[in-house]
């Protein structure tokens, strides 16, 4: 297989690029700094933006990169050129660690061989008198530059392979034979969906009625503070009237469950439950007549007094708010009513199946059958291998989700699956045609990019890295 990668002249290229492109996000304070801030270290080694350091380096390198794409060079990006300068930085650092652990040096004739092209004439004839105009200190940096851009290909070729197969990752003649399998056995299917936001009005009525005291809706004030020994100073200055309510909630309340005014905004009782640290005196709350205060009770985010301003309103299970406040309830604190109700219905849906087949018990149940192509066990939809597509209504998270794949592989031909719970849907599965892998699809995939990935999540994982880059670049390279 044949590895894409850079070439020793595309990395000389991105070097020279480093003093083309200037890139000056405004570093606060930086003034009176007497050492650049430290992004972290890789070995105890620290990774700092000062000039002529790797990480300015790849700074400028993606900066012209940016600007080739016709990108706009701007605050928004400067994150993502200093990041991914970052981690280039931690990569050149690792190979380089790792290839002087070998006890490889970079041969002086290689580097040598490297600069010839830059001092040579148009037909290639070595120009001594270009060597000898070159200042030195010219000289000097392309040597650096050019071993240690063969020390990262040295890393590169060792670890991944290079253009002519030599080198790198070998593969086992059996995982050869493992992915070249990969394709077979696809399966297709019918699918039957009952979406969960399709919950019937009727049902959502049925339940706040059977559930009524939860939806009842309160008109209360509440202060907040973040400690009992202020609240029990304001209950105090209250109980004297050293202040009213109002006074006491602008001077002291967080309004952590209030707006400005101090009026409580999640005012259903079962919201007021919720935001007890005791749900208990959630009923002692709801009791308050208008005009009484309560003590000082414990809640979620610090410590509260409530007031009764007006009248509670029982719910009208009629009333469209209300149903869309039920529902919201149900979806958050009791979505199983919901599943349940549906997996009821697919339950149903599977017997008449079984009767009338699954296109009659689609059409008795109002649904428009989907049809899923052939794919292979394919956990994650990984590239190497064919895909499910997750286009299919219902199908957005099903590449990894273990119960949808295990039911799917498990039935056989014909059958129809029990109801799966997947991606806001209730789902019913018929397994209905096999397929065979195309040629291209059995071809033997090229994994050398899979090899790059894991070794870069290895590098920025290892142990030897410490990684301060967020924290470091918001402090010091933001106005």
């Amino acid at each position: 297989m044949k590895k894409a990668g850079y070439t020793i002249g595309t990395l000389i290229i991105l070097l020279i690029c480093a003093f083309v492109f200037v890139l000056v996000p405004a570093m606060a304070g930086s003034g009176n700094q007497q050492e650049a801030p430290s992004f972290g270290s890789y070995n105890n080694k620290q990774i700092r933006y000062e000039q002529n350091s790797d990480m300015a380096n790849f700074v400028s390198q993606y900066g012209q990169y940016y600007q080739s794409m016709g990108m706009q060079i701007d605050q928004s990006t400067y994150y993502y050129i200093y990041n991914n300068a970052f981690n280039a930085t931690v990569a050149k650092m690792a190979a380089e660690d790792s290839v002087a652990k070998s006890g490889y040096k970079v041969p002086k004739a290689a580097i040598t061989r490297q600069m010839l092209p830059y001092f040579s004439d148009e037909n290639g004839n070595y120009n001594s008198k270009a060597y000898r105009s070159t200042p030195e200190s010219t000289i000097a940096q392309m040597r650096s530059d050019i071993e240690s851009s063969l020390v990262s290909l040295r890393f590169n070729d060792d670890n991944f392979g290079s253009d002519t197969g030599m080198f790198g990752l070998k593969t086992s003649t059996a995982e050869l034979d493992f992915l070249a399998k990969m394709n077979e056995g696809k399966r297709g299917f019918d699918m039957a969906a009952f979406p969960l936001a399709g919950y019937p009005d009727s049902e959502k009525a049925a339940f706040g009625k059977a559930n009524a005291s939860k939806f009842i809706k309160y008109d209360m004030s509440v202060i907040t503070v973040e400690d009992e020994a202020t609240a029990k100073k304001v209950l105090k200055r209250l109980d004297a009237e050293e202040v009213t309510f109002a006074d006491a909630v602008a001077e002291y309340s967080e309004k952590n469950y209030t707006n400005s005014e101090g009026k409580l905004t999640s005012n259903y009782a079962y919201q007021i439950e919720n935001i007890m640290n005791d749900s208990a005196e959630a009923a002692l709350i709801g009791a308050l007549k208008v005009g009484e205060k309560s003590g000082i009770v414990k809640t979620k985010f610090g410590y509260s007094i409530f007031m009764a301003d007006g009248d509670s309103v029982a719910p009208d299970f009629e009333s469209e708010d209300m149903l869309k406040t039920v529902n919201s309830y149900l979806n958050s604190y009791e979505s199983s009513v919901i599943e349940n109700y549906f997996i009821a219905e697919a339950k149903d849906f599977i017997a008449e199946a079984a009767m009338d087949g699954f296109d009659a018990a689609c059409t008795k149940h109002g649904i428009e059958k989907d049809i899923i192509a052939p794919f292979p066990l394919n956990y994650g939809n990984s590239s190497i291998a064919g895909t499910l597509n997750t286009n299919v209504p219902g199908l957005a998270n099903a590449a990894t989700n273990e119960n949808f794949l295990n039911t799917a592989f498990s039935l056989k031909m014909n059958e129809v699956s029990e109801p799966l719970v997947l991606d806001g849907n209730v789902i019913v599965l018929k397994y209905t045609t096999d397929g065979e892998a195309s040629e291209e699809e059995a071809s033997l995939p090229d994994t050398s990019s899979f090899d790059e990935s894991s070794a870069s999540s290895a590098i920025m994982n290892s142990p030897k890295l410490v990684n301060n880059f967020t924290s470091t670049y918001f402090e010091n390279f933001l106005n």
